[in-house]
């Protein structure tokens, strides 16, 4: 299997991107890559200015063969698109610096660690807008990122491996990326003093958050979980209570809650109350603490009794075996 990779040590400025482009021309004949027919046309996916949805506008690419549109086409992910409501899928600050294309059709794409500042929906986006604009080149198939030389990752830590265009589908202008991911659910035991862990697999849309996913999740209650022994479980999360907000900054999950959550079920401990939501979301790999807010404000005390102000980290104690 012929597997040429290219590598780029000067793409630190789209100056020196044009410049291995050309070079890349002047070489085409010796590369002997088969020029592809239709280059006309391509749309260019970008994002829009919330990072909500990906659109596109169409480009005309100069260049014939593979090896050209691979870079020209990364190029002009790299610029403002011309709607001002838009923005570029590739920031500045991201860079490819090399790449690898067989055969059989297989693109791998070796980004610069700063892609791996981006989480979630806004990486989602960009890698759909990437993998949308560059399998529009006739001989390219499938698609796979390295971030710093690693395998991307889900936040699963899974290798995401090789993706096609249809592997993101479009849904009323939005992208919606299906995933399954094996969560990580602690509601109570019947006596309200203990947690009991109970693993949920779920097909979801990768555009949500995955801790929002798991919040959303442990919010419904055992009795949403098919198959779990629902007599001896009990919900943890009060009734009425709404996610406000919810996010991750090294490695800390900040959950703003609405008032209900302070309502506690009468039948279950403070303790599990509070460790029910921090220990399930522990579960995910990018979480190692919480951080409570009510309405967008630091509480100090849980029920009058217990401290409330502080990040938590996982409590095994009060998980039974």
């Amino acid at each position: 299997m012929k597997d040429n990779r290219i590598i780029l040590p000067f793409l630190n400025s789209r100056a020196a991107l044009f410049s291995v482009f050309f070079c890349f021309c002047l070489l085409i004949v010796g590369c002997g890559r088969k020029e592809s027919n239709d280059a006309e046309g391509f749309s260019v996916y970008c994002l829009d200015a919330n990072d909500t949805k990906i659109a596109s506008e169409k480009y005309t690419p100069k260049g014939k063969d593979t090896d050209s549109l691979i870079l020209e086409l990364v190029e002009r992910m790299g610029k403002e698109p011309r709607d001002i409501s838009l923005k570029q899928a590739i920031p500045d600050n991201v860079k490819l610096d090399e790449y690898s294309f067989n055969e059989q059709g297989d693109l791998s794409l070796y980004w610069s660690a700063s892609y791996g500042n981006f989480t979630g929906v806004s990486e989602i986006l960009r890698r759909a807008a990437i993998v949308k604009t560059l399998c529009q080149i006739p001989e390219i198939k499938n698609i796979q990122f390295y971030v710093a030389g690693q395998p991307l990752t889900d936040s699963n830590m899974n290798a995401i491996g090789f993706m096609m265009a249809d592997t993101f589908i479009d849904n009323t202008g939005e992208t919606a990326y299906m995933q399954t991911a094996l969560l990580g659910m602690y509601f109570s035991d019947r006596q309200g003093t203990g947690l009991v862990k109970v693993p949920v697999e779920i097909t979801y849309d990768a555009t949500i958050p995955m801790e929002q996913l798991a919040m959303e999740q442990l919010m419904k209650g055992p009795d949403s979980i098919e198959g779990s022994d629902k007599k001896e479980l009990l919900k943890t999360v009060p009734e009425g209570t709404k996610i406000n907000k919810i996010s991750v900054k090294e490695n800390t999950c900040y959950l703003d809650l609405s008032s209900e959550f302070m309502e506690k079920r009468s039948d279950i401990s403070d303790e599990v109350a509070i460790y029910s939501v921090v220990n399930t979301l522990v579960e995910l790999p990018a979480v190692n603490k919480v951080q409570f807010s009510i309405d967008g404000k630091q509480v100090l005390l849980f029920d009058d009794r217990v401290s409330f102000g502080e990040p938590f980290e996982c409590n095994l104690d009060l998980v039974e075996n």
